[in-house]
């Protein structure tokens, strides 16, 4: 390791360096200003950055954790880079190598301490707020002030996520049965409205399987949210949908910039973009509305979140229309990502083993047959499908993440000082050969057993340390039974109404950007409809 003193020497070269590159480049600026030297003046100035932030970094390093990165700074400085694009395969080797021992990864602006024992995730899980924050974790990530109106996890407001788990975890959750027929009701109006016409002129369509899942799901999910005014408003969805797409750019182009101006970037963006502005607007009027049949006592008649969050907001900054907007918005920005991207990878390893989509249309024919009043409920196969693409596939390679607000150690004794950032790296605990054999196959059966009488079907709601999609056993995701609910409706509708074949099956691969698992763009299927 490099002396202490001689680190601070390099970090002052480098900073010494980087003024002198700015001041070159800014003479070339005045003598031919225009928008190749602009973006030129832009390069220099983030890859130098870049370096200035490995020197710094390298300097904060964890000191008692193996580092997966190379030793020397200019390999720290290169690694960052590759960290953008190989994130998901540095921590899969890593996790390898480590025999579940804790390691630290070089990252974009810090290292990540990634733990991955059973005991070690507990203790990550069930330490206090205030030691291993969940907040500053997300926050640091997304920026989220930035995209989601100016939300903060502000414990001023809300210490404990009260508001949230009881308008989720509770209340929301209680009333899937009360809203599991008009879910269904507006998923198949949006089937209809992206489908009808297109398969009545041509008779197939080929769309993007992300874009189809977002476009068929926002409708629903904006029912959920805010309630049959909002949710039969095209223009509102509209502005919904285009606000779950800017979220997602501004989140990856925040995570990419310097902290000190990441959350400047993304309000301009999202200022550009005005889909967050439409959708505010139009959340304005609802929770005026709703906050005056709250304190009438006439809110009795609304069955959705909008609800729901001001039903269990109790103090007056709970209550502040402008902090009950930006909840709502965080809310949408959720619904943005999780339900559309694991019902996009559902369908991808669907069409590459399309030996289940019959299995799984004889489970839905047999479960309505059965005349359950819950039939979506009775779906074991389904589950297991969702389990097990989701065991492949989960939205980041990351979860259970926190920041140390004051040092931690674990019982063995690893050390986390202030401000180290700590996770669990589910995607390779959900491809470790030991917990999964074959771990790279598609198998939903290792999930299900084949006769439910012998054995209990694993739901794929269900979390446990080997699982850990939906977070830790002690701190999982309050909306998974909600998401679960709106994405076996969907598959529902699908399987029986229409036939469908992926194409170019050897282009599944996810985005490669930073330790995201997302399907690629251009990842397309085929549609027709299913002849009965």
């Amino acid at each position: 390791m490099l002396p202490t003193i001689l680190m601070k020497s390099l970090l002052a070269f480098s900073a010494l360096l980087l003024i002198l590159a700015l001041a070159v480049l800014n003479e070339h600026v005045n003598m031919m200003a225009g928008p190749g030297t602009i973006v030129l003046y832009l390069s220099v100035l983030f890859i130098s950055w870049t370096f200035v932030n490995s020197v710094v970094t390298f300097m904060k390093r964890p000191k008692n954790i193996p580092h997966i990165a190379n030793s020397f700074i200019w390999g720290k400085w290169f690694s960052m880079l590759n960290y953008l694009f190989r994130a998901n395969t540095i921590i899969m080797e890593a996790y390898k190598k480590s025999s579940r021992s804790p390691f630290a990864v070089f990252a974009l602006r810090n290292y990540q301490v990634l733990v991955s024992s059973p005991e070690h995730i507990l203790q990550v899980a069930q330490a206090p707020e205030r030691v291993l924050s969940f907040n500053l974790a997300i926050r640091d990530r997304l920026e989220h002030s930035a995209i989601m109106l100016g939300f903060r996890h502000d414990n001023k407001f809300d210490p404990d996520g009260a508001v949230t788990i009881r308008a989720v975890k509770v209340l929301l959750r209680e009333n899937i049965p009360k809203l599991s027929e008009v879910i269904r009701k507006r998923m198949q109006e949006s089937f209809t409205a992206l489908l009808y016409t297109p398969l009545q002129e041509r008779g197939s369509i080929e769309v993007s399987v992300l874009a189809f899942t977002k476009s068929v799901l926002v409708n629903p999910s904006i029912q959920i949210s805010y309630g049959d005014e909002l949710a039969t408003n095209p223009v509102f969805q509209k502005s919904v949908l285009c606000y779950w797409w800017d979220s997602a750019y501004g989140s990856a182009i925040c995570e990419l910039l310097p902290k000190s101006i990441a959350p400047f970037i993304g309000w301009m963006f999202m200022a550009y973009r005005g889909s967050m502005r439409k959708v505010s607007k139009e959340l304005e009027a609802l929770v005026e509305k709703r906050m005056t049949a709250h304190a009438n006592g006439s809110d009795d008649q609304y069955v959705d979140l909008a609800q729901f969050v001001i039903a269990s907001s109790r103090t007056p900054e709970q209550k502040d229309p402008l902090r009950l907007r930006q909840l709502l918005i965080a809310m949408t920005f959720v619904f943005a990502h999780q339900p559309p991207m694991s019902l996009a990878w559902a369908i991808i390893e669907l069409g590459q083993h399309p030996e289940y989509i019959e299995l799984l249309r004889a489970e839905i024919h047999a479960a309505e047959q059965e005349g359950h009043h819950d039939f979506i409920n009775h779906l074991p196969l389904m589950e297991s499908v969702l389990r097990e693409s989701s065991r492949l596939h989960p939205l980041d390679s990351l979860t259970v993440q926190r920041k140390a607000i004051q040092p931690f150690s674990f019982t063995d004794g690893t050390f986390l000082p202030t401000g180290t950032l700590v996770a669990v790296p589910q995607q390779a605990i959900m491809k470790d050969a030991e917990y999964y054999p074959n771990p790279d196959q598609f198998d939903p059966f290792r999930f299900h057993p084949g006769d439910p009488t012998r054995e209990a079907v694993q739901k794929w709601t269900d979390v446990n340390l080997q699982y850990p999609f939906w977070g830790s056993p002690a701190r999982s995701c309050p909306g998974r039974w909600v998401a679960s609910h709106l994405m076996k409706q969907f598959l529902v509708q699908f399987l029986e109404n229409y036939e469908f074949e992926l194409l170019n099956p050897n282009n599944c691969e996810s985005v490669r950007w930073t330790t995201a698992v997302v399907p690629k763009h251009d990842i397309h299927i085929s549609i027709r409809p299913r002849k009965l």
